[in-house]
């Protein structure tokens, strides 16, 4: 089954809204709700918070009395927070620095201009600012969650659990807040035993919430048993009265992993179904979710023996962002198994008379 240009069309969007909808944007989303609600701090009193609030850490500035440069810093800051707030993300970038420039142990102040090179996608400038903010305040929770963000971002996603784990020992209440970030990233890191326990963890906090099993069935998934797998998501599903895209994607990935190419297929293309129609949640387990389906779907095709589908699908995920020097053996056993194999020619053969 080839997607058509409409089908094209439609994914592309849902994944703009899909893309929309997780990640950093949704990290971004919650700190400006955060930042409304917060009143002025106290410039001896306050360190932003990752992703949803501003937590009342003591962080000093660097001044005993009240001195113009100190005013000078705090209104900088003030006004940066307005700007982020409104979107001038360029403007809050200069009012940060500003602040900085008048009192350079300001350790909120970097970790909110931090927060603003980790929107416009500059990575390296995000970590250093979170590293600045460190060295002024090593008991700097918020800190440390920016750091574990940027370096995710980075791909440094060991590095990334690890400064993760200094922000949740600081202050637990920002084990909530990390969860997806820390997910993203022991997913990555393919560590099942972490992702078992954040599967736990995730129950614990929602016992009611389907999705908890999706966070297991996928644990089961890396753990290298596709079958508990599929028990588990199978029955997460059966109990769900509208199941979302990601668990069908996880029980779609889940009978790969088992090697049963039909039923995956099958479950990949409901998954495309709610993909279409605007199911956002695959952005919970990935930050490219749209390619991620594609992907699956071509290689589940591919086991299924379908290789034309196989292609078309494989094809289609490089064509909307996928790195295409991963595919080139998949693409290359799309294409050999959709040449019929030769039959040998029969040739007459002289008998003796």
């Amino acid at each position: 089954m080839r997607p058509s240009v409409r089908t094209g069309r439609e994914l592309h969007g849902a994944r703009l809204q899909l893309l929309r909808s997780g990640g950093w944007l949704v990290l971004l989303l919650a700190i400006s709700v955060v930042l409304v609600g917060c009143t002025a701090p106290d410039p001896a009193a306050s360190s932003l918070r990752l992703p949803t609030r501003i937590p009342r850490t003591p962080t000093p500035i660097p001044t005993v009395t009240p001195t113009p440069f100190s005013i000078a810093a705090q209104t900088y800051y003030e006004e940066g927070r307005t700007r982020q707030e409104a979107d001038d993300l360029e403007g809050a970038l200069q009012s940060f620095t500003w602040a900085i420039q008048r009192a350079p142990d300001f350790a909120p102040a970097y970790v909110a201009r931090g927060t603003v090179y980790l929107a416009q996608g500059q990575l390296p400038q995000a970590v250093a600012d979170a590293d600045a903010a460190l060295e002024t305040d090593p008991t700097n929770a918020a800190a440390y969650a920016l750091r574990g963000e940027a370096l995710r971002a980075l791909g440094m996603t060991r590095l990334a659990l690890e400064a993760f784990e200094q922000a949740v020992g600081l202050d637990p209440d920002l084990e909530a807040e990390t969860f997806r970030s820390r997910w993203l990233a022991a997913r990555n890191e393919h560590d099942a035993v972490r992702l078992l326990k954040l599967s736990s963890e995730y129950a614990d906090i929602r016992p009611d919430d389907p999705l908890r099993y999706y966070y297991r069935g996928w644990a089961f998934v890396e753990l290298g048993s596709g079958s508990a797998a599929v028990k588990i998501l199978v029955d997460g599903i059966g109990s769900t009265p509208e199941p979302s895209a990601l668990l069908w994607f996880a029980l779609g990935q889940a009978y790969a992993a088992a090697g049963d190419w039909q039923n995956a297929v099958t479950a990949l293309e409901a998954t495309r179904v709610l993909v279409q129609a605007g199911d956002a949640s695959l952005a919970l387990h990935t930050d490219q979710p749209v390619v991620d389906l594609f992907d699956a779907l071509g290689r589940a095709y591919l086991g299924a023996g379908r290789c034309v589908d196989a292609e078309t699908m494989l094809a289609y995920a490089i064509d909307i962002g996928a790195p295409a020097w991963e595919y080139d053996a998949l693409l290359r056993e799309a294409r050999l198994c959709q040449t019929p194999t030769p039959k040998p020619t029969p040739y007459l053969t002289a008998t003796p008379g």
